[in-house]
């Protein structure tokens, strides 16, 4: 079912596309992508295009406002140090790493 209703931004108007889903409440949106890239999408998606996506953009959404915290932080508490910063990703590569050999010992 679309939704009637209009919503306006950025001085535009657009159809409210909004439905019900499974889970929660979804929107349906029109992209355009390069033919190699939808290629390459539906090879890992398969039938289901919209999960994969919607993670991808979930993730990049999070990346960002991560990059937008550490830039204030940064702002309000001056740079890291860089030995600090180097010291906590060998513990968090060494960490991965070892969760990552759980995983395949428990196959």
């Amino acid at each position: 079912m679309v939704a009637s209703s209009m919503r306006s931004g950025a001085g535009q108007s657009e159809p409210d596309r909004s439905y019900p889903g499974r889970i929660e409440h979804v929107a349906k949106l029109s992209v355009s992508l390069p033919d190699d890239l939808v290629r390459d999408l539906r090879a890992v998606a398969h039938d289901n295009v919209s999960a994969f996506v919607t993670t991808a953009v979930r993730r990049e959404l999070d990346r960002r406002r991560l990059l937008t915290f550490v830039a204030e932080l940064e702002e309000e508490l001056g740079p890291a140090d860089e030995s600090e910063v180097a010291r906590y990703a060998q513990m968090f590569a060494a960490s991965a790493a070892h969760a990552h050999d759980d995983e395949d010992a428990s196959s």
